[in-house]
This record gives C-alpha cells, structure tokens and sequence, in this order.
C-alpha cells in the first residue's frame, strides 16, 4: 500500500522538516533523543529507540519492544496512544515532538476497536 500524503504541518510550522529530532521518555526513567525522519513509521522509531536505549545505563530494566507503545500530546491538547504503529511521525499531529514509551494498560483489542468507533463518530467512545 502506498503511503498517505502528508500535510505537511507539524508544530505550528506550515513546512515540516525532513528530519526531525524527537525526544522519548522511557520507562526506566531515561531520556533519549532521535533524530527521525519525518515519514517514518512508529514501528521503525522504536526499533531505533531500543537500538539507541542498549548504550544507556538501566537498560536491563526494560522488556522486550513488543510490550511497549508509544503516547503523545496532540495538538489538540489531548493524550493519546498510539496502537497503530505504521502511522507515521508527519501524521500524529503531536504538539511537540516528545514521545512516551508505556505498557498498555487494559486489553488492547479493546482500546484499539474503541478508538476506532471513536473516529468514525467523530468524538471518543467515552463521552457517547
């Protein structure tokens, strides 16, 4: 399948550069900083998230990339995470370009079938 077009917008920016420096918080506490590329999907930001993770100290602490997702502000000053990790960083809309590394809680089926009845009627699942 081919890849959507972007809009472009990222930040307020009308141009959204092609590399992008993300930071991301990790559970055992560390900071990393990526630089990414703008179409990149989320399934290859964490493999280069976990790649980069294996020089910093604590790492050990972690379990394996499939136990994690990602969560971000978007620019609609809402929280959200993302289960679907062949969207790319252009499209998440996130107001700045920090991402958090989490366990999902709960079943995942489940949020990611919420989520998706939430777009399609255009308002989160939980305030019908």
């Amino acid at each position: 399948m081919a890849p959507r077009p972007s809009s472009g917008e990222l930040w307020g920016l009308h141009l959204m550069p092609p590399r992008i420096l993300v930071d991301c918080c990790l559970p055992n506490g560390m900071l990393v900083s990526l630089e990414c590329l703008r179409e990149a999907p989320l399934t290859s930001i964490k493999q280069q998230l976990f790649t980069e993770a294996r020089k910093y100290p604590l790492y050990h602490l972690l379990q394996e990339e499939s136990s994690y997702i990602f969560v971000g502000v978007t620019q609609e000053a809402e929280r959200e995470e993302f289960y679907d990790e062949t969207r790319r960083l252009c499209d998440l809309r996130l107001f700045h370009p920090i991402l958090k590394v989490i366990e999902p809680l709960g079943n995942r089926e489940e949020k990611i079938l919420n989520r998706e009845i939430g777009f399609a009627i255009g308002m989160p699942i939980w305030r019908v």
